[in-house]
Parts: structure tokens; C-alpha cells; sequence
């Protein structure tokens, strides 16, 4: 199994290089303060788009671009300086830091929910075939979608967690949108979708056999903010107002579950017949300095940088 520059990170130290050191302060928009913050269109980053939506930023002096992006993108974009503030997950900074990319969360966005059985990251199989524990993996193919990202990572963890030898389970790249007629077809032996996939993949005869979440703590980080390092420390008082608008957002998510759905098909490609029906995270900002440490624990575990993995200086205080 190849060990990839998780999200690229041959690209990322190229835009390190070429586009200068990505501390370039927002631009004033009519009073408010300009923050340009990309965005991958997964559920993770709801609460954001609904604060948008219903003014939270631009109450707290903030006029928010919702930038489109590719999670390999995120990172160059923030280091390069084409947005201040990007959408990625806890792994990828640490993972990104362990090589020498100078980046750092500004804020938590999300946890996983506290019922495992509730996590919008499930590993499937047939409902009728032959896998029906995680030990019946040792020797078959669970397909996911990029190696070495976060739902590769927690179904690693998840597994070992209940007593796999992961070294014996393959794992294969493939979309999201493929898995269910590979699992159907029998092209795989198991698929790790992520919502709205994950009904989907129910809908076609599916079964959950493992969530993700399984080994982690309910706090533990995982969809987060950053920045680079540059940009946080030079503009302290702009990531400072984003952290409170995202709070505030965060909240309103969680008691408006019904507007944060109806947010969801107008950046992503859940369609609206599913966005009623999808598992989502639970959205918060509240840090976990251990959730932190576990992330760099899973990594360094599953070895997947020969660099040391450290979650100092990884997250903004």
C-alpha cells in the first residue's frame, strides 16, 4: 500500500516556496473586514455556511467569502495566500506541521456525535455477505476514499480499537459516489463512505458494520479552521472575531437543526431529498488539547510520516 504526500504535500511545499509566506491581511469591505475562507463542500463546514447566511460574521465585522475548494487545495491556498482561512480536519494539520508546513488551526468546528451509532462515517458491508465482524476482514479490500485522510485514519483506529490487525486488511482508493455498486458487485469486500453516502449506501442494500468514531473520544477534533502561521500571529484580532462568530454559528447550527439542513444541497452536493436525513457532527468550538495528542498518537501509530507528529503549537490559544 503506497504512502501518498498526504494531500499532497509535494504541492504544498511548492506553494510554500513560489507564493510567499500567506500573511497578507484581509481587505476592508465596506467597514467590514474581508476574509476570504476556503471551503470543501462537506457537512463538516454547515455551521460556518449557516453563520454566513444569517449574519453572524458580518455582526462580528466580518464579511465572509465562501470559497469553493478541493481538500489537496486547502492547505497551498492558506500558505500561498489565496485565502486567509480554509476547512480541513485536525489530522491534516498535524500532518501537515510534521512536514514542515507552517500552518495551525484557528478553531474547532466539530466532534464526532456522541452515539458511535450516530457518526457520519460508517464502514459498510453486505448486508448478506460473508463479513460479519470486523475480524472476517483480515485478507479483503475495504475501499476508501483517500488514503491516509481522516476517514482512512479513524477507520484504522476504529479497527485496531477492536482488535484488527490492520496490516492484514487492504485498502483501496475509490469516490464516494463509486462504493456502493463496488460493494454490490463485489469489487470490494467493505466501503468506508462518509454522509450522504452512507445512506445511500443503505438505501442499496448496505449494512453498518463499524463507525468510524469507534476508539475516539467525543470531543476529539475533527473538522477544524486554519490558517497559516503567519496570518494567525499577524492578525490576531481577526482570527479572534472569526472564533466568535464561529461560536455563535456553532450554537445556532445545533439549535436550528432544521435551517443548518436546508444549508447543506446550497454548497454541497447532498441533494435535498437527503439533506433531511443524513447523520451530521455536532458542532462546536470548544478545544481538546488530549483529542489533539490522540490525533498525533494515531498518526505516529500507523506511521504514516517518519517525522515526528506533535500537537504543540498545532491548534490557536
Amino acid at each position: 500500500m503506497r504512502r501518498p504526500g498526504v494531500f499532497l504535500l509535494v504541492a504544498i511545499m511548492a506553494a510554500v516556496a513560489a507564493c510567499g509566506d500567506g500573511g497578507a491581511a484581509p481587505s476592508a469591505s465596506g467597514g467590514l473586514l474581508k476574509v476570504r475562507v476556503a471551503t470543501i463542500g462537506v457537512s463538516g463546514a454547515a455551521a460556518m455556511v449557516l453563520g454566513v447566511k444569517q449574519g453572524v460574521f458580518r455582526r462580528a465585522g466580518l464579511d465572509v467569502e465562501v470559497v469553493a475548494s478541493e481538500a489537496p487545495a486547502v492547505v497551498p491556498s492558506v500558505v500561498s495566500g489565496a485565502a486567509q482561512i480554509g476547512f480541513l480536519n485536525a489530522p491534516a494539520v498535524l500532518l501537515a506541521r510534521a512536514n514542515g508546513v507552517p500552518v495551525l488551526s484557528v478553531s474547532n468546528t466539530s466532534t464526532n456525535p456522541a452515539n458511535a451509532a450516530d457518526n457520519f462515517i460508517q464502514l459498510q458491508v453486505e448486508a448478506d455477505g460473508p463479513v460479519k465482524a470486523p475480524a472476517d476482514l483480515a485478507g479483503r479490500t475495504v475501499a476508501v476514499d483517500t488514503l491516509y485522510q481522516l476517514p482512512h485514519l479513524s477507520i484504522l483506529n476504529a479497527l485496531k480499537t477492536s482488535g484488527v490487525d490492520v496490516s492484514r486488511v487492504k485498502f483501496t482508493e475509490m469516490p464516494f459516489a463509486s462504493m456502493p455498486d463496488a460493494l454490490a458487485a463485489g469489487q470490494v469486500d467493505a466501503i468506508l463512505p462518509a454522509e450522504p453516502f452512507v445512506t445511500l449506501g443503505l438505501a442499496a442494500g448496505a449494512t453498518d458494520l463499524l463507525s468510524a468514531s469507534v476508539g475516539q473520544t467525543p470531543t476529539m477534533p475533527q473538522s477544524v479552521f486554519l490558517a497559516s502561521e503567519t496570518y494567525a500571529k499577524g492578525n490576531r484580532a481577526t482570527v479572534e472575531r472569526f472564533r466568535t462568530a464561529l461560536t455563535e454559528a456553532c450554537a445556532y447550527a445545533e439549535a436550528h437543526p432544521d435551517e443548518l439542513r436546508a444549508v447543506l444541497p446550497t454548497y454541497t452536493k447532498v441533494p435535498v431529498a437527503l439533506a433531511g436525513k443524513i447523520r451530521l457532527p455536532h458542532y462546536t468550538t470548544a478545544e481538546d488539547a488530549a483529542g489533539w495528542q490522540q490525533w498525533a498518537a494515531v498518526l505516529e501509530d500507523q506511521k504514516i510520516t517518519k517525522k515526528d507528529v506533535s500537537a504543540d503549537g498545532a491548534y490557536f490559544t
